[in-house]
């Protein structure tokens, strides 16, 4: 009986141990190490008039007339600078983080939602 337990005993320690060294793994795939392209917004295009307006009028406002001239949806209307900078974070989180927004048409594609997190993480410019 002994001999079993120190044996089950063996089998375990081992396991553990292979078990310790294979979650040590390398950082560079982890997610604490994103790739640069993930948050670089030296190559995004990120102007307002010119990159975030026409994807929030065509995906959030005009087309879909959820975000349009009236709307009580969510944050209400989203036509204007002022209205469109300051939900922001709304838009960050329900459009770009979660993908729950636009709700017709299909998720907006990773460069717009590229476009519209460096637009948001600099600050929103009115440029």
């Amino acid at each position: 009986m002994k001999k079993k337990n120190l044996f089950s005993t063996g089998i375990l320690l081992l396991f553990i141990a292979l078990t310790a060294v294979n979650c040590g793994g390398d950082k560079k795939d982890s997610v604490d190490n994103l790739p640069p392209q993930g948050n670089d917004c030296s190559s995004i295009q990120a102007k307002f008039t010119a990159n975030v307006l026409p994807i929030i009028q065509s995906r959030c406002a005009t087309n879909s007339g959820c975000h349009g001239s009236g709307s009580t949806n969510g944050p209400g209307e989203l036509i204007t600078y002022a209205q469109i900078s300051s939900k922001g974070s709304a838009i960050n989180d329900a459009a770009v983080v979660n993908s729950r927004m636009p709700k017709t048409g299909g998720a907006l594609t990773a460069d717009q939602k590229a476009t519209l997190r460096c637009w948001i993480s600099s600050g929103t410019p009115n440029n």
